[in-house]
């Protein structure tokens, strides 16, 4: 794996320029607190430098400029080479004290003394010092700010360690994160473009997670399954197509001919010709379905969409398909739930076609004697609409394969039918929203559909 594609990863940048504001955090958040550090500690030095100026002050006035040069000699021997200053002068110059001449200005000062011995290497060259007269004399007493350069260095080498830890560590995150990264895209990549190359079993491997790139790998797993089902059908479909075509296309070539033959005769054409009408009428039959289920499939257009009554659309056609299923010798029964409940957004011819088709397949395919069952109940807010038969049913193991167009159960295609039914059936359900299952029946089949509804449902308010 190429070190530089994992650097330019979208993780790896995404970290480094965390890290880049997390430096300028840092930085900002460091340079504020010590400079609180060094304020809060000069005011200590402040404090305490005040207060033994006053003490040695207080002496003077008390006991005389002897006692004080007695003690500040006796402390400025002991801090000789400390990092407390102490000195007194008059007019003639020191007195006593570890400084070598009087520093300038007066009261509170921060600036280089000159100490009688000078301060170790390393040592800062600073310090704050207050000076002032006392009974014609002047009286200096400070405190070398050692502490504070001390503080100053350990702060920022401990805020440069923070930060070359904190770093280094987020750097390295954002290394693995890209590399796991790049490896999924190069799986994406790689699975891609056995799809673009006709491999439709080619899916991305998936490994339960939930990053960006895991949502992405399983929503193209699901457009590539789509894109598999497509293929296939589309497969299937030119198979089926060309079978269900040959026969009469073939009859309708013989039907012409038998005309043909007819006319050389000088004998009536015309039941040769109705033959190959009829014929020509079937395929023309089955190229209108299946456009009309390629239009409904992809359209997404719903302006011819309004609200429909599904209880009286369904009392209309079982009105119809009770005769139909009568001369069949068979019983169409309905049960309707609440008119009003029953109500969804829609297309009514899609609807309408949707319902001959069922209650079509039910009539051909049931038995002498079959019961058929229509229903439209209502369940929360979805309104359910059930055929059922006792007709031989479809095996589970078909239940799928049912909904493709052109897919027959009769593997041999020798009975009347398209295998468009159901087909469509589907298109037109999920179009409106809706979802359908298949069931057994015992004996039979059971069809359920269920669209969401437009009424409120009794008991709960609007």
């Amino acid at each position: 794996m190429d070190r530089g594609e994992v650097l330019s990863g979208a993780a790896f940048t995404a970290v480094l320029r965390s890290s880049i504001v997390f430096l300028f955090i840092l930085i900002a958040v460091g340079w504020a607190a010590l400079t609180y550090v060094e304020h809060t500690l000069l005011e200590e030095f402040r404090s305490d430098v005040k207060e033994r100026w006053d003490i040695l002050a207080a002496d003077h006035q008390a006991e005389g400029v002897d006692h004080v040069v007695a003690a500040i000699s006796h402390v400025a021997a002991l801090e000789e080479t400390g990092t407390r200053a102490l000195a007194i002068f008059d007019e003639n110059g020191h007195l006593a004290g570890n400084l070598a001449t009087r520093p300038p200005g007066s009261g509170f000062q921060v600036g280089t003394l000159e100490y009688m011995t000078p301060p170790q290497p390393g040592a800062s060259t600073e310090s704050i010092y207050y000076g002032d007269e006392v009974d014609g004399r002047w009286l200096v007493v400070g405190q070398r700010l050692d502490v504070l350069k001390r503080t100053r260095e350990a702060f920022v080498r401990t805020l440069a360690l923070t930060g070359f830890i904190v770093v280094l560590s987020m750097l390295a995150f954002g290394y693995f994160l890209s590399r796991q990264s790049l490896s999924r895209l190069r799986e994406i990549e790689a699975t891609l473009e056995r799809a673009s190359e006709g491999d439709v079993t080619a899916r991305i491997p998936e490994n339960g997670g939930t990053t960006q790139i895991d949502r992405l790998a399983r929503e193209m797993n699901r457009h590539l399954d789509r894109s598999s089902r497509l293929m296939t059908t589309t497969r299937n479909t030119a198979a089926a197509v060309a079978h269900d075509l040959k026969s009469p296309l073939g009859r309708a070539y013989l039907a012409l001919g038998r005309a043909q033959d007819k006319v050389e005769e000088g004998a009536d054409p015309r039941d040769a010709l109705l033959d190959a009408q009829d014929e020509l009428e079937r395929m023309r039959g089955i190229f209108d379905t299946y456009l009309q289920l390629s239009r409904i499939e992809g359209g997404t257009d719903n302006a011819t969409f309004k609200t429909v009554k599904l209880s009286d659309l369904v009392c209309e056609l079982a009105e119809t398909y009770a005769m139909v299923a009568e001369d069949a010798g068979q019983n169409l029964v309905t049960r309707l739930d609440d008119a009003d409940a029953c109500e969804i957004l829609g297309d009514t011819q899609m609807l309408q076609q949707l319902i001959v088709n069922l209650l079509q397949n039910a009539v051909n395919y049931g038995p002498e004697g079959n019961e058929i069952s229509l229903e439209l109940t209502r369940h929360e807010d979805r309104v359910a609409l059930v055929v059922a038969d006792k007709g031989p049913g479809i095996p589970e193991t078909d239940r799928d394969a049912v909904f493709q167009p052109f897919y027959r159960l009769d593997p041999s295609r020798t009975k009347s039918g398209s295998g468009l039914g159901l087909a469509l059936v589907r298109v037109i359900a999920e179009r409106h929203g809706g979802t359908i299952a298949l069931h057994d029946n015992h004996p039979g089949l059971r069809v359920e559909i269920a669209f969401p509804s437009l009424a409120e449902p009794q008991g709960v308010p609007g």
